[in-house]
């Protein structure tokens, strides 16, 4: 009877504890996605009243190509960032593996450094370095190789994939962060005996690293890709939507229809399929990442 006392309270405790964050993710996330979910099936100005029209706003979505178009470029947009992230985050982590304590913590830093600085700063330093009279192109002047100079902001072929890249770069910190933290909970005698084996250490980290910290891997990936669907600052900051409209992403398509149109139903449900769009990709991430569990 006491020790059932004991883990109510300790129930009681932890749903106290948990409370604050509850509230916080219902008031400021679960409403608002239903509000939006609710209002995407409505017309609505902000002054009138609002009105239900049934699928017309998703027909709408449908049916313009311009709209269309945006959301093509934020499934480009997230999968070049998400893949730059993932793939020099993991390289990251596998290279500071190789160093020594003191060396790690140092690099740790320095490549982490990126994740701490506002998107939008992060913008705005890479219209310094990319631009015709930038730092990129000095630095291939300098070694000769002015053919391979562009004003890489303003070339509609390029620009989509340079933001993709450089968003990409600056949240690769985290997935450094993450998979560093998952490798070195391994435990060495793993490594001990592929050595013993005669594997070195690429080999180690295929047959070793990677299978292990899968579960990182697709936690991070999930969020990676999240993310980079909602891309707006760095666009905004980079190139506005420029060159013309070639880099015009969804996210800025609902800012115009929501804030300068008012058409926040049509908004709203070209948020919602946006939201869907970014759930699809994470689902098949996730199911690409499928696999055994292994305990150690």
């Amino acid at each position: 009877m006491k020790q059932k006392k004991v883990q109510g309270y300790q129930r009681l405790t932890g749903y106290l504890f948990m409370a604050p964050a509850a509230v916080m993710i219902i008031v400021f996330m679960i409403v608002p996605l239903l509000w939006n979910v609710a209002l995407s099936f409505c017309s609505w100005n902000g002054n009138s009243s609002v009105e239900f029209v049934g699928i017309t706003n998703y027909l709408s979505v449908f049916s313009e190509a311009t709209t269309l178009v945006t959301l093509k470029r934020s499934v480009i947009l997230a999968l070049t960032a998400t893949s730059v992230s993932m793939l020099l985050g993991m390289l990251y982590a596998f290279l500071l593996y190789r160093l020594r304590k003191k060396e790690q913590s140092f690099f740790r830093f320095v490549f982490f450094s990126p994740a701490m600085l506002p998107m939008t700063v992060t913008g705005l330093l890479f219209v310094f370095v990319l631009s015709s009279n930038g730092l990129l192109n000095a630095l291939l002047s300098l070694l000769g190789l002015e053919s391979l100079q562009h004003a890489w902001l303003a070339d509609p072929n390029l620009a989509l994939w340079v933001l993709g890249i450089v968003q990409g770069w600056k949240g690769c910190g985290v997935t450094m962060m993450l998979c560093t933290t998952a490798i070195l909970s391994l435990p060495d005698s793993l490594y001990e005996c592929a050595r013993l084996e005669g594997a070195n250490y690429w080999q180690q980290v295929r047959i070793i690293m990677l299978p292990l910290i899968k579960p990182t891997l697709k936690l991070q990936l999930s969020m990676t890709v999240m993310s980079s669907f909602k891309s707006y600052d760095i666009v905004y900051a980079m190139t506005k939507g420029g060159p013309g409209e070639f880099t015009y992403t969804a996210p800025m398509k609902i800012i115009q229809l929501g804030f300068t149109f008012n058409e926040y139903g049509t908004a709203a449900a070209l948020g919602t399929v946006l939201v869907l769009l970014a759930s699809f990709f994470v689902i098949a991430a996730r199911f690409a990442l499928r696999g055994e569990t292994y305990e150690y």
